[in-house]
């Protein structure tokens, strides 16, 4: 009992991470619309919209469509369902008091089953320079219900699809190398103060558990922009930044290995720790925001992020919990890291005194 309430983190981290691990592959990814043909319109004549859906339930249940145009929601003249993932549906002219403006709608869907759900921007809606307004507009006679889905699923996001779970894998695993990197920082402060070995190889213990996590990080998001931007490796900030971050900590180990005598080890290897920790920060987190505009990853660069997709928060469900779950595993890891250095470097040490004598 008294080992169990001492590891409870450790017991903790195991269970979170079996927990996001299963959750987050069996996990079926909801509604979506996966596109919209045209995606161009004249918005002062009549229009017609065929829908594409992924997952969805059109034929189950009351199935309603509007767009949002300025804040406002603009409803079919009617809705013709085709099957469970196609709709076919029209539109009245829009009344607006525009000319010769592109606006951005979005396309709404909501069904029983399914719940609610949306494409954000989807839609290119054109005014002429001299447009001829209709006295009315197709108003929606019943307001939106927001009703909930049926089922617990991951948010449908296009390009994404099923790898969007690959979010409860990639990401936490550069939230494990942050936490990691910052215990590995602390540890060299701590050496350079004291001159205690044993803080040296604690900060190298985690430091080389945060490299690991970061490769992991940079290979999971290898896989994922091939499948979702074509390529493994984009002309993209953020992962130039990832990159070399990670490149600070291979040199790290590095430096370690060129040095032969311990103490010089512990403070010069100290010394780049502290420096090389914060220029990782900004490398991944600040240096990338700055140079957002052209960049691929959600929430960067005006792309929506998962939030805006994630309307019922199932994904938080899983997502969070699974990040604790990794960065507690990755301390785990850390610890028995460095006390098996420890170990080594105590044996190292009585072998040498044995000799000495």
């Amino acid at each position: 009992m008294t080992m169990l309430k001492k590891n409870w983190w450790k017991w903790l981290g195991a269970v979170l991470l079996l927990y996001g691990i299963f959750i987050g592959t069996s996990t079926k990814v909801g509604p979506g619309i996966a596109q919209i043909s045209p995606t161009k319109v004249t918005g002062n004549q009549e229009f017609n919209l065929n829908i594409e859906g992924y997952n969805t339930h059109f034929n189950s249940g009351n199935t309603q469509v509007w767009l949002k145009v300025q804040g406002k929601p603009i409803c079919p003249s009617s809705i013709k369902i085709i099957d469970q993932n196609h709709l076919s549906v029209s539109f009245d002219t829009i009344a607006l008091n525009l000319s010769g403006n592109m606006l951005a709608s979005s396309v709404f869907i909501e069904n029983e089953t399914d719940g609610l759900f949306l494409a954000n921007d989807i839609l290119q809606l054109q005014f002429p320079e001299n447009p001829r307004f209709a006295d009315s507009v197709v108003a929606c006679g019943n307001a939106p219900q927001h009703l909930s889905q049926q089922y617990f699923s991951f948010p449908y996001r296009i390009v994404l699809f099923e790898t969007i779970r690959n979010l409860n894998f990639h990401v936490p695993m550069w939230f494990a190398m942050m936490v990691l990197a910052l215990v590995s920082f602390i540890f060299s402060i701590k050496h350079l103060k004291t001159g205690n070995a044993k803080d040296d190889i604690w900060a190298n213990g985690f430091a080389k558990t945060a490299l690991l996590f970061g490769l992991m990080g940079v290979s999971t998001g290898m896989f994922w922009a091939n499948f979702t931007w074509g390529e493994p490796w984009p002309n993209d900030p953020k992962l130039k930044g990832a990159a070399v971050g990670v490149l600070l900590y291979v040199a790290y180990q590095v430096l370690r290995s060129s040095i032969d005598d311990d103490d010089k080890t512990g403070r010069i290897s100290a010394v780049y720790n502290v420096f090389a920790f914060p220029m990782f920060i900004v490398l991944i987190q600040l240096l990338p925001k700055f140079m957002a505009d052209d960049s691929l990853h959600p929430n960067a660069g005006g792309n929506s992020g998962f939030s805006d997709y994630d309307l019922d928060n199932n994904l938080r469900k899983v997502f969070y919990p699974i990040s604790l779950g990794w960065v507690l595993v990755a301390a785990w890891i850390g610890q028995l890291t460095a006390r098996v250095d420890w170990l080594k470097h105590k044996k190292e040490f009585q072998l040498d005194k044995y000799v000495n004598e």
